[in-house]
């Protein structure tokens, strides 16, 4: 119940001059006096501090966001209440006026007490007032004449609200202030109504500005259009994907850039949209990529869709790391001893720098992807993908499909979306064509027109993608031989054989079995908890003895055999095959071991019986299993079927 003015004046004169409240004071009043005579407020003063220029100036800038929506608000409550004898006032959290509108009838009495802007009207500046007492309770507060706690003020009757920001922190406060007989019963709530549309707005604008920051802080391009194919919204990342500057996005043609998209199906039945993989045509560009595509709705009507693009080059990067298409090896970690071997290192890293295409010859189990990913981790495509494949062991009838890629519904059994190839996938690093030689000549012609003109066509495609791919390819065969046979095309093995490495198999570089073989061993005892076994030195000359025709793969697989067979912490000879411990003579340097040559047979043909016992031998180990053979002797299985069925040998 409203007291009178009377009253009022009375409680506050029993107040100033006891200290103590009377009956009828309203509390949060009471209280706020309290506070101002705790704090030694003269109530006979009470005008308004003026902060500096330059710590208003401070105060507007950081305000800047707070004033862009209140300004309109006061506006808008002024129009409503010019003609009459009010101001609207705006201040900061610490109660300084940052904005001010209001009647010129008023201005004169402002002036008197110093509320204009700049002015702190804080509680301990000014003591009880609507601003001051309304900040320090954090709640809206009315103030009607003699309840101001300085005499100066008690011709004044005055509503505040504070202002919060979307985590509940006050961040200014809202006034609406006139003279004592000029009282309207709705002003404290026209304030407090203000308040809350300001505190909306304000949180509908960091929403905005939130999701606009999201937005273009996106990986994928993200375009929004209406159902009559207009752009209403595109992040910079789409821009920068198409190439386009803000005007040509703008005037971009929607339904000639999504020809191949179902957008009508999207539009009539709010229905979600991928496609994997999609080609878009801006301008002259081709760009590979996948798109989602989702309706948006307001009141249950269909007003448009968003999408996502995403580079098709993005998405094959990320499926790269996740499947692990990287190179582990570097030259640091290749293991030799051999004059010849550190020179073909000392070559491998300087040509790793170009971009040319390296072809490297060797046995099997010589080292050949350690040395292409070592090149590739010394190049400047390190940081993309290494595609690793053994083209021996790709199907005949799939062999183009893997390589190249296919379209959807290019042939029965394809995926219905499509899929990119291995060049396709090693866009920005390394393909290592493995056992280059197995290559059907078909195939061949396909794979020298990729190298010649660095793009890619795939099967059922109509246009060509243009790669980025450093091609490093391996043989166990003699290609120039194969080439000389017509079994091999001339001009591929010269466009694959510009840079040309050749490594030697282990029985050319004796001196690097026992490092090689401390390796492997180290490698066990590292990855087997329990005590380190070590070799005894009948174990290392056993080593030395032996051709070793799968080389370093079968040194290994050697090591790691005797390693688990072995029961004690030395391992001897015992514990290798049989076809293993067989001594070979020695030349008399005897820094070599090699076989001693009969005069009336070929080194061919001795090779060839070195070969075909070694693969009988491993077959007899393996109990007649063919893959297990292959997979001890270090050569691919395709390989040794052939040679099981070259040598006519029984399983």
């Amino acid at each position: 119940m409203r007291i009178s003015e009377a009253q009022s004046i009375g409680n506050w004169e029993h107040f100033i001059s006891s200290g103590e409240c009377a009956a009828g004071t309203k509390p949060v009043i009471a209280a706020s006096w309290r506070r101002c005579r705790e704090a030694g407020v003269d109530p006979m003063s009470g005008k308004g501090l003026q902060v500096s220029e330059e710590e208003l100036a401070s105060r507007l800038q950081e305000k800047k966001q707070l004033l862009s929506v209140a300004k309109p608000v006061m506006d808008s409550i002024y129009q409503i209440i010019k003609d009459t004898v009010y101001a609207i006032v705006l201040t900061d959290q610490d109660g300084v006026l940052l904005h001010t509108v209001l009647n010129k009838e008023l201005e004169p009495e402002c002036v008197k007490v110093n509320f204009v802007e700049g002015a702190k009207w804080d509680e301990l500046s000014v003591g009880t007032n609507a601003v001051g007492t309304a900040l320090a309770v954090n709640d809206a507060v009315q103030v009607l004449g003699s309840e101001h706690y300085c005499t100066s003020h008690h011709a004044w009757t005055c509503s505040a609200a504070p202002v919060h920001d979307s985590r509940g922190n006050v961040i200014g406060c809202l006034d609406l202030s006139g003279k004592a007989e000029d009282v309207h019963a709705h002003t404290f709530g026209v304030v407090v109504s203000a308040v809350s549309s300001i505190e909306k707005q304000l949180h509908m604008l960091e929403a905005s500005q939130m999701m606009h920051a999201v937005f273009q802080s996106m990986q994928d391009g993200l375009l929004v259009i209406d159902t009559g194919y207009r752009v209403r919204h595109y992040n910079e990342r789409l821009a920068s994907i198409f190439m386009l500057s803000q005007e040509q996005m703008e005037a971009l043609s929607i339904k000639e850039l999504l020809k191949e998209v179902d957008l009508e199906s999207v539009f009539a039945g709010e229905r979600y949209l991928s496609y994997a993989d999609c080609t878009l045509t801006v301008g002259s560009n081709k760009i590979d990529c996948m798109v989602n595509i989702y309706p948006f709705t307001f009141d249950d009507k269909i007003l448009g869709a968003s999408l996502t693009i995403r580079e098709a080059g993005q998405v094959r990067k990320e499926v790269n790391q996740l499947a692990g298409f990287k190179a582990n090896y570097r030259f640091a970690e290749v293991i030799t001893d051999n004059s010849y071997m550190q020179g073909q290192i000392a070559f491998a890293q300087r040509i790793a720098k170009t971009n040319c295409t390296v072809l490297i010859e060797g046995e099997s189990g010589t080292g050949k992807e350690l040395f292409a990913q070592s090149i590739h981790n010394a190049s400047l495509r390190a940081g993309g993908p290494f595609i690793a494949i053994n083209c021996a062991a790709l199907p005949k009838d799939l062999v183009e499909s893997e390589l190249f890629g296919y379209e959807k519904g290019s042939f029965t059994g394809a995926l219905r979306e499509g899929n990119p190839g291995k060049f396709e996938l090693a866009h920005g690093g390394t393909i290592f064509l493995d056992e280059i030689g197995e290559l059907p000549l078909e195939i061949q012609a396909k794979l020298l027109r990729v190298l010649d003109n660095h793009k890619v066509r795939r099967i059922g495609g109509k246009h060509e993608r243009t790669l980025d791919v450093r091609v490093i390819a391996a043989t166990n065969r003699d290609l120039a031989e194969e080439v000389s046979r017509k079994s091999y095309r001339s001009d591929l093995y010269y466009r694959l054989n510009v840079i040309n490495i050749k490594l030697l198999p282990l029985r050319e570089r004796r001196e690097d079995i026992a490092p090689l073989a401390k390796l492997f061993l180290l490698k066990c005892n590292r990855d087997h908890p329990g005590p380190a076994k070590r070799f005894s030195p009948s174990f290392l000359k056993t080593l030395q003895s032996y051709e070793w025709p799968g080389n370093a793969r079968e040194l290994q697989n050697a090591v790691q055999r005797a390693y688990y067979v072995c029961s004690s912490a030395d391992i001897t000879h015992l514990d290798l095959p049989p076809a293993r411990t067989s001594p070979l003579q020695h030349t008399n340097s005897g820094n070599a071991a090699v076989p001693q040559k009969s005069s009336a047979e070929s080194p061919a043909k001795k090779m060839e019986q070195i070969e075909m016992e070694s693969i009988c031998s491993a077959l007899k180990t393996c109990g007649g299993n063919a893959v297990a053979a292959a997979k001890m002797l270090g050569i691919g299985k395709s390989t040794i079927y052939r040679k099981i069925a070259g040598y006519g040998i029984s399983k």
